[in-house]
Formats: C-alpha cells, structure tokens, sequence
C-alpha cells in the first residue's frame, strides 16, 4: 500500500508540473488529484484489510504476536511518517496541494496504525490481549473516514468544481483595482487540477476603441494571472 500510493504520488507530482502541450492544451494539473485519489482509495483498501484482521481476531480469541523486531519497525516507522507528516502540513500552509494533502493523510494514517499497534503490543504484554482487535477496529473507522474525505475532495476538483464563494469574492475584488474597471460580475472560478480557470465580465467606459477595450482587458487578466492559484483567466468586457 505504501509503495503503490509513494510511487503514485511521485508521478502526480512529476507529471502535474509538465508544461502544456498539443494534446493537453491546459497542462497537466489533474494528475496531482488523480494521484491522490489512488491514495484514497489505498486507504479505503487499508481500511478494510485491518477491520478484516480485526474483527476476526476479536471473534477467534487469537492472541497477538509479541515480536520485538516488528515492534521496532513500528517504532521507526511512526518516527518517519511523522516527519513525513509535519512536513506536508507545512507545505499546505502555502497554497492548495492534492498531493501533499494525501501525503498528510497517508502518513497520518501510518502513524496511527503504528502507535495502535504499539498500544496493543504493550497492553497485551500486560495481559490485555482483547484491546489489540478493539484498538485496531477503531483505526479501521478511522483510515475509511480519512480516506473518503480524501476521495471527495479530489473528485471535486477532477469535476472542475467552482472556487469557494470567499475566494471568487477576492478574485472580483483584485479584477476592481484594475484602473478604469467600473464594475465586476459573473466571476466564475473552476478548478482544473491544482489550480484555477477564471471567467468574469468587466464593464468600463463604452467610449473605449476596440484597441483600448483589448489592452484593458488584457491588462485585468494580467493582474488576477499573478495569483499563485490562478492558471488561466478570461475576461468579457462590457460597456458600462
């Protein structure tokens, strides 16, 4: 699961930043979501794989495997998925990233699952061989609820769904201090991939010349084309 969802992710992030070309005329930036919907679904496979165990642990009584080596392993994988994870929160802090929100929920998930298992490991050494299973169960709900949320999330943006109303709100603000821009509307923002499509309408002067109603509007995408977020706008111009 690690490995399939690693090399998933290293593909999305390698493809998502390839420029575009005569076949893909908007870039590359879908494949980051598709990436991490692979992860989603991994999750949703791990989910289940550990309810599985679980539940079948709980009914057949089987007592957990204390083994010191697998222990460590656990250890030293819960201190690297946590770096792994503080690392790809730091990075989302700076803008909207699929790969590293899958990265953060698959290397949240891996420390979860390690620490359980080293809960469990402790506590059936003392004895408690019942709370392993329960532990684990637990887990399970909670990798299934991580990884759907993760699902949904990316669907979204490979659907092309519409900005947040507070960030369309910002875009038609930004379109207004543009010089000679009397009023914004229908600022309409898709998400293609990691980043957006805008389309707005822009009314200004009607005594402008088709030459100066070109340059101005040019001039709006300009501006709003320096947001981090923003791959491609298109403007209707409109006399006011």
């Amino acid at each position: 699961s690690d490995f399939i969802g690693a090399a998933a992710l290293g593909w999305g992030v390698r493809s998502g930043v390839r420029p575009p070309d005569a076949e893909h005329p908007h870039g590359h930036a879908r494949a980051e979501p598709i990436a991490a919907l692979i992860v989603a679904v991994l999750a949703g496979v791990l989910s289940a794989e550990v309810l599985r165990s679980a539940v079948t642990a709980l009914v057949s009584g089987a007592r957990p495997n204390l083994d010191w080596p697998l222990a460590t392993v656990f250890a030293v994988k819960v201190a690297f998925k946590s770096a792994a994870a503080l690392r790809a929160r730091s990075i989302l802090r700076q803008g909207h990233n699929p790969v590293m929100a899958a990265l953060l929920v698959d290397s949240r998930n891996d420390v979860l699952v390690g620490c359980t298992a080293l809960i469990g490991f402790a506590l059936a050494r003392a004895g408690l061989f019942l709370i392993d299973p329960l532990l684990a169960i637990a887990t399970a709900i909670y990798i299934a609820y991580a990884g759907l949320q993760l699902g949904r999330e990316n669907v979204s943006l490979l659907l092309g769904e519409n900005a947040a109303a507070s960030r369309r709100q910002e875009l038609a603000a930004l379109a207004a201090r543009v010089p000679g821009v009397l009023e914004v509307r229908d600022v309409v923002a898709l998400w293609h991939g990691t980043r957006l499509r805008v389309q707005l309408t822009v009314r200004t002067d009607g005594q402008l010349s088709l030459n100066e109603a070109h340059v101005f509007g040019h001039r709006v995408e300009q501006h709003l084309c320096g947001e981090p977020d923003v791959a491609h706008v298109m403007v209707h111009v409109e006399p006011l």
